[in-house]
């Protein structure tokens, strides 16, 4: 007889059910939105659909990264993060980064904790923490567990990043800082789904309404309550990047700082120290990268002005943060510099910076 399979594709609330814990459904998720959209080649209308969002508690599992979880020796769940029934095959080489259960031994998690792990295999970048996994804090928050259990958060999480999860309630003292691989096991863990994700269609970007608008309100409650107020107009650019540099950028810089635009440094500062550069913006012009996630610390009525190639949509950032903001959002396409590479993530590029000056004017004509 064949060995039985090493995984399996079980939904959360499937699981739960066969364990016999408790399961939320937080969010229906059978919604389709539409956002404005503002570019060179005029207003476009571009849909959305609010995420399904749930949260479960399982037990006896190994969890690994933020979407797989292994409920017996060997065996994996992957608990419906983008609603894909995937193959054994197509599991293991999409979350091969992942899944390195023949290392042993698994630590053990003996408290209930919940967990948030923090990030995905090679992923170390400051917009798929803000988009992927803070707002889980906030179905922690809803279900009415953050505050009873410790909160599991890897140790190779910055920590720049971990001052975030603390602004938003959850002390140091309370985080159990553990390594992501080998992947641990757990007596009994809350656990949730990804709150914002792109559908397999690779169209429709799945964005979980109430945890933006919530982790928006709190943390900028708490970081600009009795600070002075922040620049009115911030550039947010990628002078340090190690792909997708806008090649032009000094040129564009100086004409943003005639402007009375700030370029802020948010290297080393706290989660709130950042929050203020960016929570009195009018009007942000940011080249797209992860970087960008700080637009959604600005206030409702921000313009956001994004540089993207134009081969890339980019809703899993900014525009996504000002679809359920209500921010008004112009996406300025740049053009990617011939350097033989494919078109995809990684391409450098360069912007016509007098458009640049044209979508500003445009931008200031719709600040109330």
């Amino acid at each position: 007889m064949a060995d039985a399979p090493r995984l399996k594709n079980v939904s959360l609330m499937d699981l739960c059910r066969a364990q016999a814990q408790p399961f939320h459904q937080l969010a229906a998720g059978d919604a389709q939105k539409e956002r404005v959209l503002r570019t060179l080649a005029g207003t476009e209308i571009v849909p959305y659909r609010a995420a399904p969002m749930y949260c479960g508690r399982v037990k006896n599992a190994l969890i690994f990264g933020k979407s797989y979880v292994s409920a017996e020796p060997l065996r994996g769940v992957f608990y419906g993060q983008s609603h894909r029934d995937y193959s054994t095959e197509e599991f293991v080489k999409f979350y091969a980064r992942e899944i390195v259960d023949e290392q042993r031994p698994h630590p053990e998690v003996t408290q209930e904790c919940c967990f948030l792990g923090g990030l995905s295999g090679n992923v170390r970048f400051f917009g798929h923490f803000i988009f992927e996994f803070l707002y889980r804090l906030v179905a922690f928050d809803m279900v009415g567990v953050l505050g009873r259990f410790p909160l599991v958060v890897f140790d190779d999480v910055p920590e720049a990043w971990v001052s975030f999860i603390e602004l938003y309630g959850v002390p140091r003292e309370r985080m159990l800082r553990i390594r992501q691989h080998p992947a641990p096991q757990f007596s009994a863990a809350w656990v949730t789904g990804c709150p914002n994700y792109l559908g397999v269609d690779g169209v429709n970007y799945w964005l979980w309404d109430d945890g933006i608008l919530n982790m928006h309100a709190d943390l900028r409650h708490k970081a600009l309550a009795g600070a002075p107020p922040g620049p009115k107009r911030v550039f947010i650019g990628r002078r340090d990047a190690k792909h997708r540099r806008l090649l032009n950028e000094d040129a564009l810089w100086q004409m943003l700082e005639a402007e009375g635009f700030v370029y802020p440094d948010f290297v080393g500062l706290s989660a709130a120290e950042q929050i203020r550069l960016v929570g009195a913006a009018e009007i942000i012009v940011t080249v797209g990268g992860s970087g960008g996630a700080m637009t959604h610390f600005a206030p409702e009525n921000c313009a956001i002005i994004e540089i993207l190639p134009a081969h890339l949509a980019g809703v899993l950032g900014s525009l996504g943060f000002a679809a359920v903001l209500n921010q008004t959002y112009h996406r300025l396409p740049a053009q990617v510099v011939d350097d033989g590479k494919e078109r995809g993530m990684e391409n450098d590029l360069t912007v016509d910076i007098g458009l640049v000056r044209q979508y500003l004017r445009a931008a200031v004509q719709q600040i109330p």
